[in-house]
């Protein structure tokens, strides 16, 4: 985009492949259907964002074909050009990954 930043703000409700959408974004935000005044609070740093993925995100679509529906766990997650990978429970603030005690809990 020229050399500006570009954040890409996805709403979704079900898992989704980010392979075509992370390598153009600067910044990923993904909500599961919260209000907007909430996505511009984050967007503008009035808030934090501190949630924890509720779900695996798949590496791509082969892992999305071959995943049997009613076993957990049972993919490759997601892992993004910083080594995140977007598995259940991993989520991000401004300081970086998610690591507290909910996440130890979850995990």
């Amino acid at each position: 985009m020229k050399g500006k930043p570009v954040l890409v703000s996805v709403t979704t409700t079900n898992p989704m492949v980010f392979t075509e959408i992370e390598k153009d974004a600067s910044a990923l935000l993904l909500n599961f259907g919260v209000q907007d005044q909430a996505l511009f609070d984050i967007i503008s740093g009035r808030a934090e964002p501190s949630a924890l993925l509720p779900m695996q995100m798949p590496e791509n679509m082969t892992e999305v074909e071959k995943q049997a529906e009613d076993v957990p766990f049972d993919m490759k997650a997601y892992i993004d050009s910083e080594g995140h990978a977007y598995d259940f429970a991993f989520g991000m603030n401004w300081n970086g990954v998610v690591a507290d005690e909910r996440v130890s809990k979850f995990r």
